[in-house]
């Protein structure tokens, strides 16, 4: 017995010295690849024009968030990066933007040809996983913020629903929260450079946790994304990410102001980015204020005020095989919420006033976010391995009658990480391991009211996706295990909800056609608002009781995408069937407690959300200054018995056509944007929803530049030109009568500089 105990302790040791020997020699692999790399070059063409190099063209080394400026005869070099295959996008002014993978090898130059650009219609996106957007398997839309804005909504949640299947369910102005394909709050996952983003979205008036300060773009992620975003993603996933580094050796700037009418609202932003050897920095700040908003009769909405200030920082270093960024964002804001009553019987007039002013006042929701992250990539020929660790928290306090203390404080925190390895094996072949997870505490701080008790979270999941490239095809599929442990004391302990899910889709893609199917599944474990819920949710203006016997939702979705890309015209057709078994949902109930109405968590054996978006562009060639869009987005919700589901939007078409000048004046540019959205009557209702008709909104806009050293751009324009009277479906306002903005009126000035640095 003695011998075997010995025997055993020397076999641990044994076993402790072999993976300290594996750890080592992976750290000294690792040491080895962070070397000095060496200089690698290249030129970039004019297709057309043989020889011919093209000046000030930008080469963006897209893993590496490097830019590098060709010079004065298109000739680029580049240190410290990793040799062979790299992923670039190359683009100038005046001529296409590709990408493609070119293979950095010592001593050889690399030559990138660019073909004159004659439309600019199917655009060459990459996404944050990699992949370009025709090529990829999910249902991916990506687009700059400034596409989003050319007319600007108050919001950034409003600017999401130019974007086809997104809508936004709202408490006057300043609370928005996004909506996609009929789904949103817990449903639909938020993220910010890889860092998941969390801010007791379960809450109708818990809006959107960050403002566009130097947001660059977003992506959205349409029906289940759990594979490579973790639980919870039925709906799917916001995916913001950070405007780019500026060139090497580069310092630029801006400013930027806009007033609006309607709320004498003024949105304020400056950065400066810096960019020194391997040195890179990004810093922005923001201030939005806007007093009561103005409903088409003259009334204002008391209390709809608001205001946030937000900033953000980011650090970027890289070293060859190395890249590293940290970033910080930090917002806070207050936000009134209108249509506040204890009467059980509403009266209409006590919710509006002649007067307009941003004074704070009660209720009010005052909201701190911190969100802070750790991004490592490291790339090893083939191989490519990310590490991200973060934290976020977020800090929400209700006012309902007291200015300086809250009757309701909760503090969400939550720390996570997020480990991701590519491979490429040829050229074909392509897989992906990772490893996700989160430990999140909610509490509740001193205030005299709770709605949801103190609970912890711990999140863990793991995945495998595999794909496979030809010239024309591309399939990817994986699989991925979830699982979630609530601990809430008393009410609930330690109850664990498992997930497996998988994807699996095809891509087809030629210069004319392009055509993808995918299926996947995913699962989302109810939080402790659908389940311990009991008390008057002073934001959302109703009781809120929840039920402690509800399960997990699982989801299985087909998405198909159909699309024609021509010289001038493309069109795509993109339908979808969402079945959701154990759907959770709110329902509103005939009860009224404490002179408020009662809305129950319940759920359902099956619902079913089903329909399509389908989009067009026209750019004709003969007439290259014109550009013609519309959109259709709608959804149908229903139970396995066909009753339609409460809280789904109204199908909506979505125009716009928008006419391009380049006068020989000082104007470099002017750009005519005219808006018009048509919504459908909304009468497929659930149980105790009120129907709401069909209406029309006009928007239109001019955009500018004036040709000077330092570029200052000027908007101005109006939201809502015909004044419409209405109401959106999912307004939570609606109930009371109260109305969205009338017309409103916008004028923007941005002043921006950039600068060259001496290299050294």
């Amino acid at each position: 017995m003695v011998f075997a105990t010995l025997f055993q302790k020397w076999y641990i040791c044994r076993a402790i010295a072999i993976m300290l020997r594996g750890f080592w020699t992976m750290v000294f692999v690792l040491l080895s690849q962070l070397v000095i790399g060496q200089t690698y070059s290249g030129y970039v063409y004019n297709a057309e024009k043989e020889g011919e190099g093209i000046p000030r063209a930008k080469v963006y080394f897209v893993d590496l968030g490097k830019t590098i400026i060709t010079d004065e005869n298109g000739r680029w070099e580049i240190q410290d990066v990793p040799s062979g295959v790299n992923h670039v996008e190359v683009s100038y002014i005046g001529f296409e933007t590709i990408h493609k993978d070119i293979e950095l090898v010592e001593g050889v130059e690399v030559v990138i040809k660019l073909e004159v650009a004659h439309r600019n219609l199917d655009k060459v996106i990459v996404s944050n996983d990699g992949y370009l957007h025709r090529e990829s398997i999910t249902n991916i839309e990506s687009h700059s913020i400034s596409s989003l804005t050319r007319i600007p909504g108050t919001t950034v949640g409003q600017a999401l629903t130019n974007i086809p299947g997104v809508y936004n369910t709202s408490i006057g102005v300043g609370v928005s929260k996004p909506v996609i394909r009929g789904l949103s709050g817990s449903s639909v996952v938020t993220y910010v450079n890889g860092l998941r983003i969390q801010n007791q979205q379960w809450g109708s008036d818990h809006g959107m946790p960050i403002t566009s300060v130097g947001i660059g773009n977003v992506e959205v992620i349409k029906g289940p994304a759990s594979l490579l975003f973790g639980a919870d993603a039925l709906g799917g996933v916001l995916y913001f990410v950070d405007e780019p580094y500026v060139e090497k050796n580069t310092i630029s700037g801006f400013v930027s102001s806009r007033f609006e009418s309607n709320s004498l609202g003024s949105v304020n932003r400056a950065g400066i980015k810096y960019s020194k050897g391997n040195l890179r920095f990004n810093a922005y700040g923001g201030f939005d204020s806007f007093a009561d908003y103005q409903i088409p009769n003259g009334m204002k909405v008391l209390n709809s005020r608001f205001y946030e200030a937000s900033g953000k920082f980011s650090l970027g270093y890289s070293k060859k095989n190395w890249v590293f960024d940290l970033r910080y964002n930090f917002y806070k804001g207050r936000t009134g919420l209108p249509g506040h009553t204890h009467d059980s019987i509403p009266d209409f007039d006590s919710f509006l006033t002649t007067n307009q002013n941003r004074r704070e006042n009660v209720p009010a929701i005052v909201t701190h976010n911190n969100f802070v992250s750790i991004e490592n990539k490291f790339f090893f020929n083939n191989h490519e391995l990310f590490v991200t660790l973060g934290n976020t928290n977020n800090n929400l306090k209700e006012h309902e009658e007291k200015y300086f203390f809250p009757d309701y404080n909760m503090n969400l925190n939550n720390t996570l990480y997020n480990v991701k390895f590519r491979s490429r094996w040829g050229r074909r072949w392509e897989s992906t391991i990772g490893a996700q997870g989160m430990y999140q505490m909610n509490r509740n701080g001193d205030a005299p009211f709770t709605l949801i008790p103190d609970a912890n979270y711990m999140d863990n999941g793991v995945f495998g996706l595999i794909r496979y490239r030809t010239d024309l095809w591309s399939v990817l599929g994986g699989v991925r295990f979830d699982q979630r442990v609530i601990d809430a004391g008393d009410f609930i302990e330690n109850a664990k909800y498992n997930g497996f899910n998988y994807s699996l889709g095809f891509a087809r893609v030629s210069d004319k056609t392009s055509i993808r199917v995918n299926a996947s599944s995913g699962f989302r474990a109810p939080n402790t608002s659908e389940l311990l819920s009991d008390g008057v949710h002073h934001g959302s203006q109703r009781y809120e009781i929840g039920n402690v016997n509800i399960g997990t939702e699982s989801a299985v979705q087909i998405d198909a995408s159909f699309g024609l890309h021509f010289d001038d015209l493309e069109i795509i057709l993109n339908p979808f069937y969402n079945r959701i078994s154990d759907y959770i949902y709110i329902e509103r109930t005939d009860s009224i407690i404490e002179g408020y109405q009662v809305f129950e968590y319940t759920q359902t054996d099956l619902a079913q959300l089903y329909g399509v978006d389908f989009g067009f562009h026209y750019h004709p060639h003969f007439a290259h200054w014109i550009h013609i869009e519309s959109s259709l987005s709608n959804v149908f919700a229903e139970d396995g018995n066909k009753n339609p589901l409460p809280l789904i939007p109204q199908t909506r078409i979505n125009s716009n056509i928008s006419f391009n000048f380049e006068p020989a004046t000082k104007f470099k540019t002017i750009e005519f944007v005219l808006q018009h959205k048509y919504f459908f009557e909304q009468n497929r209702l659930g149980v105790f929803e009120e129907e709401t008709g069909d209406f029309h909104l006009l928007d239109m806009g001019i955009n500018t530049e004036l040709d000077l050293k330092n570029p200052i751009m000027l908007s101005l324009g109006v939201r809502n030109f015909m004044n419409v009277e209405y109401a959106d479906h999912l307004s939570a306002l609606r109930y009371l009568d109260i109305l969205n903005p009338g017309r409103n009126f916008y004028f923007s000035i941005r002043y921006q500089f950039s600068k060259q640095l001496k290299s050294q």
